[in-house]
């Protein structure tokens, strides 16, 4: 398994919260298809 791979299984095991406010795995967002992830950061 290569870094880039590594680094996508740790970063799977991370919760977030879903649009119920309830912890799902990150890794469920892009299991089964593909995803577009993106991060927004409020400054304020």
């Amino acid at each position: 398994m290569n870094i880039q791979q590594k680094l996508i299984q740790e970063l799977g095991q991370l919760t977030v919260l879903d649009h119920n406010q309830e912890s799902i795995p990150l890794a469920s967002l892009w299991n089964n298809q593909k995803t577009v992830l993106v991060f927004v950061r409020h400054f304020g």
